[in-house]
């Protein structure tokens, strides 16, 4: 078990700092891979979210329990999302553009207007049902939801109790897929898709609360388990993953990242700590959100044009030039832009607070 002096004096978990590098890597490879003639092994890559979600759940419970206020809550989140999200939407919308005005066409081309890339950049297009830009860009809502809901429960004074309350979701997520399944009920899980990935991130939490003495151990890796049922459960419900793998297969993955947090929990993952695994966990959410649209073009480009083969092409081409820019993306856009985007949004808020006070 991770003892109280571990965690004190470290600001961060450097293993799940790994394994958002691993994540990241497993879904560029799914992507860079689908269609092909690839390795089942590369298919699972899919799963790489999950996991994400996972290590999501313990980071930000981690992080709603050590701010003062809901709005530091949400000036930290914004700060840490958007100027990232941003540069990569506004970068893959650029690269359409400028294709669609020199009359390149590419296999998987599609139509995007302004209007779609304003609205896509606030990370809702969901529910304006506009389209994304870009694939990996649909777990930005699930995300956001989740933060809400955080958020919610946090103003609330209700976060005590959300072992509880996660217990009680799941216990709901498993009536309704039953209804759903007999007919009985319409799927109603389209309004609120966290739905169908909140057990996810409750197991994070379980994880951050055994890490923190915050629940008794065996409550909480009960907890731990029905959250791994309830999530096997709902396969059919978990976005692409149907489409891709098997419920076995799919079973099989969430045990190994379920395990693997065990193992990281009780100080047993730091194996994977290494320079590589640290900085592709540095650039790990720019890496997911650049690496699909005008990679994969650039793949079949190279296969279609060039004659390479797609494991070069991919390997050798694609997989260093968006290393590269997520680099890029992270040094001179996330690092600084994130920043100012905390001390504007701290210095408004403020503002807004003695002008309250005067008035």
């Amino acid at each position: 078990m991770i003892t109280k002096a571990d965690k004190t004096p470290r600001k961060r978990y450097l293993e799940l700092d790994a394994l958002r590098g691993f994540a990241a890597v497993f879904v560029m490879l799914f992507h860079y891979t689908e269609g092909k003639n690839a390795p089942e092994f590369f298919t699972l890559g899919v799963t790489g979210v999950d996991l994400f979600f996972l290590i999501s759940g313990f980071v930000i419970f981690m992080s709603i329990n050590k701010v003062a206020s809901g709005s530091e809550f949400v000036i930290n989140r914004v700060a840490r999302l958007y100027p990232t999200y941003w540069a990569s939407v506004t970068f893959t919308f650029g690269v359409i553009v400028l294709l669609k005005m020199v009359h390149f066409n590419m296999n998987h081309a599609r139509e995007v207007s302004f209007a779609d890339y304003l609205v896509n950049l606030t990370m809702f297009q969901y529910y304006f049902n506009i389209k994304d830009i870009d694939v990996p860009y649909w777990t930005m809502i699930i995300e956001m939801l989740f933060y809400l809901l955080i958020l919610a429960l946090y103003h609330l004074k209700l976060l005590r109790h959300i072992v509880l309350i996660g217990c009680i979701i799941n216990g709901l997520i498993i009536i309704n897929y039953i209804l759903i399944n007999q007919g009985i009920l319409p799927n109603y899980t389209g309004y609120f898709p966290l739905m169908n990935h909140f057990a996810l991130f409750l197991g994070g939490i379980i994880f951050y609360k055994i890490v923190t003495d915050t629940i008794e151990k065996p409550t909480g890796y009960l907890v731990v388990i029905f959250c791994l049922l309830t999530q096997t459960i709902i396969f059919k419900f978990t976005g692409s993953n149907p489409a891709h793998i098997t419920f076995m297969q799919y079973a099989c993955m969430l045990v190994f990242y379920f395990m693997m947090f065990v193992f990281f929990i009780n100080n047993k993952l730091k194996f994977i700590i290494s320079k590589p695994a640290l900085f592709l966990g540095r650039i790990s959410f720019a890496l997911y959100l650049i690496h699909n649209f005008v990679f994969r073009g650039l793949i079949g480009y190279m296969e279609n044009h060039f004659h390479l083969p797609y494991w070069f092409a991919a390997i050798f081409i694609a997989v260093p030039l968006v290393i590269i820019l997520a680099y890029l993306i992270t040094e001179y856009i996330e690092k600084p832009f994130g920043k100012r985007f905390k001390n504007a949004m701290h210095h408004i808020i403020e503002g807004y607070r003695l002008n309250s006070q005067r008035g």
